[in-house]
């Protein structure tokens, strides 16, 4: 019996110390289990703000390749650290010159911020390098800050200089309550490169951004950014129901000083009166430099035009006083055009071009002055109309009318070209007005190349819907053909176009007989050469000589329609006439009436033995359309001589193989 039981004490024994042993094994794996899942916990936890400071870095990149403010990318960096220790401040500070100017600091109280301003707060190590500070407030160094510091103060400060500790960009100022993490450590280290990084990059881009829109001599806005902010000033000031005015200035005989002192001098001295203009107008507003030795300023939220020409005077007054520059005295003086807003335009572009108007108005009265923009002033009408010639031939606003030839039968015999120029703003502008502008501003070259290019187009496509070849006489204005490579010009536009030169005739005007040099006899001659004819237009109104006549070897004259016009009522105009016509027979050359009106004085040239007329009784110059339908009209009734010369042309001559130069 006492065997039995000691046997089942035994295996009771047994039975407990196993499941003993059984408790402690699930304790061990509850402890493991527990252990890992706080492990995993915690690595996905790490992974998790890995991720999100992975993905504040990549923002912070993001906004500088975006160009994004400055203030913006830092408020992303010190958001990066104070993510690490909750509570914290974090403070990006730049140095400029001797200011401290915080750039940012998001969540600190405006106290800390006027603290970190205040001269000499903060201590030296932090520009020079990473620095502690475990008790700030009784730290010798940190009594600046902490003395104009109002409310709670930090425990502890880290600090990173931002760039190189020789001369660093800035610095980034960290405030906790408690000593921070290991963690919080790693970032407070790669903050400051994303800092400097932005910092350098935001400056780079400023730089260029400048460099795009200012002047690099003067420093001032360069054209793109003065047009900017002229439209800007405008749409202000229409909406404040103000004026505005643009004020365009050049400088007097400035070539004189570049001519006989030099580039060098000439750049000192334009960075002089650049100076001097910006010194002399409010802070509000804007000079710019447009180019060489041009200025334009705007004056925005002016009561009244006299303000601006108040300025203008100013200006003047300044300008004329001398500018010393390496020992050497210089004077010159400035004209001023005015224009304002909306008294002289609505848009900044016309307030511009009327500003340039009355500065060229009043480099023409004579200079050093002031010329307020005026609609009925006559010397800035032709300014203005110089610049809608220009406009009108970048805009293609010319057009080319044709005027038809007819024989003593009444036979088509060619026609001439007359340019037009039918403007959206002006309206139809008459020849006579343009012509001489054009003429006198140069602009008659790159027209007259334009129109004698548009003819030899409307000669072929006429050829092409089966009008045939047909001349066409142009006119070509003294400034050309006194060109040395107008000849060579028109060559090449003939080939180009493949126009035969027998289908071209040049009008010259009698000025030319007198005033031809040698090298336009010689253009002349090889133009003639080709096959191209010339006639002298208006013939009798100038002070024609024979023996001009003779030397140039005109084809005919045109009898200008001061004499056809009393040709009928007036005996001693026919008879003048006759004589005319007799001279030009005995030359050999052909006679055109010009300015032809009625059937009595057709009927009257006929007898005096006119062979060719053109004039209102015919037709009026018209588009090349219009034209078409008068030529299909009148083709059975071409004249002989032409069908001689296009039959010449093409089965003969063969132009177009015509090579060798002036």
């Amino acid at each position: 019996m006492t065997t039995r039981f000691g046997v089942f004490a035994f295996l009771g024994l047994i039975a407990g110390v196993v499941a003993i042993c059984l408790r402690v094994r699930d304790l061990r794996h509850s402890r493991r289990e527990r252990g890992l899942e706080k492990a995993v916990r915690e690595r996905t936890e790490e992974l998790e703000r890995e991720r999100l400071r992975e993905t504040s870095r990549s923002r912070i990149l993001e906004m500088m390749l975006s160009n994004e403010p400055l203030g913006a990318v830092l408020d992303h960096v010190a958001d990066l650290v104070t993510a690490e220790t909750p509570g914290s401040i974090c403070a990006i500070l730049l140095r400029q010159r001797e200011r401290i100017h915080v750039a940012t600091a998001p969540g600190a109280p405006a106290g800390m911020v006027e603290a970190l301003q205040a001269p000499h707060a903060l201590p030296f190590e932090v520009w020079k390098g990473a620095a502690e500070f475990f008790s700030p407030a009784i730290d010798p160094a940190w009594k600046g800050f902490f003395g104009r510091l109002t409310g709670p103060a930090p425990s502890v400060i880290r600090s990173r200089p931002i760039g190189t500790s020789g001369q660093p960009l800035g610095a980034l100022v960290v405030f906790d309550r408690e000593v921070p993490s290991p963690e919080a450590a790693r970032v407070l280290e790669d903050a400051p490169r994303l800092a400097r990084i932005a910092i350098e990059h935001s400056r780079f881009y400023d730089h260029l951004n400048f460099q795009a829109h200012h002047d690099n001599l003067t420093g001032l806005p360069n054209r793109a950014l003065f047009e900017r902010r002229l439209a800007e000033a405008v749409y202000e000031a229409k909406n404040a129901n103000r004026r505005a005015a643009v004020l365009s200035i050049d400088l007097d005989r400035f070539k004189q000083i570049n001519d006989t002192m030099g580039h060098r001098i000439g750049d000192l001295f334009l960075a002089n009166v650049a100076d001097r203009l910006r010194r002399t107008i409010r802070p509000g507003d804007t000079v710019g430099r447009i180019g060489g030795d041009e200025f334009c300023i705007i004056l925005g939220n002016i009561a009244a035009a006299a303000e601006a020409e108040a300025v203008a005077d100013r200006l003047l007054s300044v300008a004329r006083q001398p500018v010393i520059i390496e020992g050497r005295s210089l004077i010159a003086s400035v004209s001023i055009g005015v224009a304002v807003y909306p008294d002289d335009g609505l848009e900044a572009e016309e307030l511009e071009r009327d500003a340039d108007a009355a500065l060229y108005c009043a480099k023409g009265l004579g200079r050093d002055r002031v010329q307020v923009f005026s609609t009925h002033n006559i010397a800035l009408d032709r300014v203005r109309m110089g610049q809608e010639l220009k406009r009108a031939l970048r805009d293609r606003l010319y057009t080319v009318h044709y005027q038809p030839k007819v024989d003593a039968d009444g036979g088509f015999a060619g026609m001439e070209a007359l340019v037009r120029l039918n403007h959206p703003e002006l309206g139809q502008i008459p020849p006579n007005d343009f012509i001489p502008m054009a003429e006198e501003s140069g602009l008659i070259i790159p027209l007259g190349a334009w129109v004698l290019d548009e003819v030899c187009r409307q000669i072929i496509a006429w050829k092409d819907v089966g009008l045939g070849l047909l001349p066409v006489a142009v006119n070509v204005s003294p400034v050309q053909i006194c060109r040395p490579d107008f000849a060579a010009d028109v060559e090449e536009c003939l080939r180009r176009r493949g126009v035969p030169p027998q289908f071209i005739e040049l009008e010259l005007t009698e000025s030319l007989l007198i005033g031809s040099g040698e090298e336009t006899q010689k253009q002349m001659r090889y133009l003639r050469s080709l096959g191209i004819r010339f006639s002298i237009d208006d013939f009798g109104t100038g002070y024609s000589s024979l023996s001009y006549l003779h030397r140039l070897q005109v084809d005919a004259i045109k009898l200008d329609r001061s004499f056809v016009k009393s040709i009928d009522t007036d005996d001693a105009a026919r008879r003048l006439v006759q004589a005319m016509i007799g001279v030009a027979e005995g030359l050999g050359l052909s006679v055109i009436a010009e300015g032809v009106e009625t059937e009595a004085q057709r009927q009257v040239l006929i007898a005096a033995g006119c062979p060719t007329m053109q004039g209102y009784l015919f037709s009026r110059p018209q588009p090349a359309d219009e034209m078409e339908r008068y030529l299909r009209r009148s083709r059975a009734s071409v004249s002989d001589d032409l069908r001689r010369i296009e039959k010449a042309v093409l089965h003969d001559l063969a132009p177009l193989e015509v090579v060798g130069g002036v």
